[in-house]
């Protein structure tokens, strides 16, 4: 017998992934279209040397209010609130980097 989660937990997964997703590719997208003359590693610690990656991080979440949205108006509440706790996850991410 194998278990199966319960129905909430995967309709949770099902926008919580997505919702990490999401920002990282819009993330990769932003070097793509603007920096792709610099090396990602380069990229990379310039945005750490000037504090700008938790700054680009925290707008590449804003497409997730599209996400939430999109499962709010599907009547999928569980996933929308998916979608809220992987937001929530980025935003205590860029308080945490703020304090220190």
């Amino acid at each position: 017998m194998s278990e199966q989660p319960p129905k909430n937990k995967s309709k949770i997964r099902e926008g919580f992934l997505p919702g990490i997703i999401f920002p990282i590719i819009i993330f990769f997208v932003i070097y793509i279209v603007q920096y792709k003359e610099v090396s990602f590693w380069d990229y990379m610690q310039s945005m750490w040397q000037f504090q700008l990656m938790f700054k680009l991080l925290s707008l590449c979440v804003v497409p997730n209010l599209i996400l939430f949205l999109y499962y709010f108006k599907q009547k999928k509440d569980m996933a929308a609130r998916g979608v809220l706790m992987a937001t929530f996850i980025y935003a205590f991410m860029v308080l945490i980097s703020s304090i220190l």
